[in-house]
């Protein structure tokens, strides 16, 4: 019988892997602190990381790795320039599911006033309604980026008979029947009721939603940002708001993270924040173990990885 061959896998994320992973085929697992210094018998075929990096990711990559997964999906803030050669991946699509229902949340909650509508005090007519209320069913949802994310935005938004257009750089096949994708935001975002900014932050991509954007949207329009604050030009924003092109601003995500305090996106009135938390829920850490291990069996096979990144493209 041949000896059974052993990759290691050393774990640089900073979270205890679960006791499961021992079960894996093969796997020899070393934790590594991020911030320490690198042992001299800290090495293996693969790494195990964060998007953020770490201040000693730069030594771990000169050793001997030929693969880094990353736990997280955007990589925006990933140290490129750390990497010799190495494939690199993420787990891409894990929070598609978690991150929709938050963006239609929002719609929701924008449509039916519910922010404002709580009762404090009786009401001059017990069955007069809030001024504003409106329906989801036949408006037009924008959704800037067709990955998974914004794929199950609109698997929602169709359930509910909106009108559904995706934005994507090139081609024009749909990830969901009943889609609409077009190839040119400028085209298409004067017809949105529900701006939703899902889209990786590249270089190309960054500041793009700035005064000239806005200056295009339906006024009234809800923006809704669960890709990363970059992509927004927080002060054109600000702007937009105060002179009502945009009705509500729902950010999971801002720029810079985590916000400083007393910065105007606390106190604007017609801004909903939360501290980029949009991707939780039940099994989530489990979720990204479990792309983990797919990726894993697919490495010990040879065969293609899942979530490779263009290193060059930075997504």
């Amino acid at each position: 019988m041949s000896e059974e061959i052993i990759t290691t896998v050393v774990n640089h994320s900073g979270f205890p892997l679960p006791p499961s992973v021992a079960d894996w085929p093969g796997i020899r697992v070393i934790d590594c602190d991020r911030s320490a210094p690198l042992p001299a018998d800290v090495d293996g075929e693969v790494v195990f990381t964060r998007t953020d990096g770490g201040p000693n990711l730069g030594e771990l990559l000169t050793r001997s790795p030929k693969w880094i997964h990353t736990l997280g999906t955007g990589v925006d803030g990933f140290p490129f320039d750390e990497i010799r050669g190495q494939v690199l991946t993420c787990s891409r699509g894990i929070s598609g599911d978690m991150i929709g229902e938050w963006v239609f949340a929002q719609m929701l909650a924008v449509a039916k006033v519910v922010r404002t509508a709580p009762l404090d005090a009786p009401p001059a007519n017990w069955h007069s309604p809030s001024a504003g209320i409106s329906t989801l069913r036949g408006k037009t949802v924008v959704i800037f980026g067709t990955g998974g994310i914004g794929a199950e935005v609109a698997r929602l938004s169709l359930g509910l008979n909106m009108r559904v257009i995706g934005v994507r750089r090139r081609g024009t096949d749909a990830p969901v029947d009943g889609m609409t994708i077009v190839n040119d935001l400028f085209s298409v975002i004067g017809e949105a009721d529900h701006l939703v900014v899902a889209a990786p932050a590249t270089p190309e991509t960054v500041g793009l939603f700035n005064d000239e954007l806005f200056g295009m949207v339906k006024p009234g329009v809800h923006v809704i940002n669960i890709a990363r604050g970059s992509l927004i030009d927080q002060e054109a924003l600000r702007r937009a708001l105060d002179d009502s092109r945009i009705d509500t601003a729902s950010l999971d995500v801002c720029d810079p993270e985590p916000l400083p305090a007393g910065h105007w996106l606390y106190e604007h009135p017609k801004v909903f924040l939360t501290p980029h938390t949009s991707w939780a829920g039940p099994g989530a850490f489990d979720e990204i173990i479990s792309t983990f291990h797919a990726n894993y069996l697919r490495w010990r096979a040879g065969e293609p990885l899942d979530g490779v990144v263009d290193v060059d493209a930075r997504y």
